[in-house]
């Protein structure tokens, strides 16, 4: 019968998945978000997480990031109604950087096709094709629980990560210029293929986190809705995020995950649109 559900719940995910990527404007983007991941109890209160994940972009068209971590936390402070909790973290990421296009100038030419030799604007771009780019990700986070009933629970966790990204070399470039020597038949551009480098970096950000879960009388299910932000601390940047999703507790050491969240942020760390995401945890 679990298992039955879990295939139900897959397949149910990956048709809408391809429905909605259909309807989407051209600017949103569309990913998958797939993780397992472990948990075990070291001591009282004291718990070893461990997860991997997969998550896709350009439409679920290619992977935007492996991920592999861990996490420690320890609860502190227990109630029946409210508690608090510590944690510290560590992530590797292998991120894949999208095919970018950037801007470099207009240049007025002479329009050939004109009889009366007009000008015309021609721009100058590069564009840097795809690549990979490794990322180290370390977390320090303190959350508070509040449980005003058996049904519903509130949540506030504030987090501070610092990511480190990894030098990257022989990125390919190709740069469009003006072609001065251009005949009316030709395409206007001469083109220089290059490589291109990134130097590492050093990015610190706070991230808050709020969530109210709801738990159904009667069925091991518990919805929930997220709301995230993101703030640049060495650097501006604001990132949104708003989650729905329910948790399926198949029994006391099996959890199924599925949520839908749309994501919006002002630097390049992650696509902006539309996630369809499936969890799946195990407790020893």
């Amino acid at each position: 019968m679990i298992k039955k559900i879990t295939m139900l719940a897959l397949a149910v995910v990956c048709t809408s998945a391809v429905a909605v990527a259909q309807s989407f404007d051209v600017d949103d983007d569309f990913g998958l978000d797939i993780s397992l991941g472990a948990e075990k109890e070291l001591l009282p209160e004291l718990e070893l997480s461990v997860e991997g994940n997969l998550r896709t972009q350009d439409n679920s068209q290619r992977i935007e990031r492996y991920v592999l971590g861990g996490e420690l936390s320890y609860k502190f402070f227990n109630t029946k109604k409210f508690d608090m909790k510590v944690s510290a973290g560590y992530e590797y990421m292998w991120n894949q950087k999208m095919e970018e296009t950037k801007y470099k100038g207009t240049v007025e030419a002479v329009d050939w096709n004109d009889p009366n030799l007009g000008t015309i604007s021609i721009d100058e771009y590069n564009v840097n094709e795809r690549y990979w780019r490794n990322r180290h990700r370390t977390s320090l986070g303190l959350s508070a629980e509040y449980s005003p009933s058996k049904r519903w629970s509130f949540q506030l966790k504030e987090t501070v990560q610092y990511n480190h990204y990894c030098s990257e070399d022989s990125i390919n470039q190709l740069e469009y210029r003006y072609d001065e020597d251009d005949d009316v038949e030709g395409s206007h551009y001469k083109v220089k293929n290059d490589l291109k480098s990134v130097d590492a970096k050093d990015r610190f950000v706070l991230r808050s986190k709020f969530t109210v879960e709801y738990n159904v009388k009667g069925i091991p299910l518990n919805p929930f809705a997220a709301v995230d932000y993101g703030c640049g601390l060495n650097y501006t940047a604001n990132k949104w995020k708003y989650t729905v999703g329910a948790d399926y507790t198949i029994n006391k050491k099996h959890k199924f995950t599925l949520y839908y969240r749309f994501q919006t942020e002002d630097d390049d760390d992650e696509p902006n649109g539309h996630m369809l995401g499936m969890g799946y945890k195990i407790k020893f």
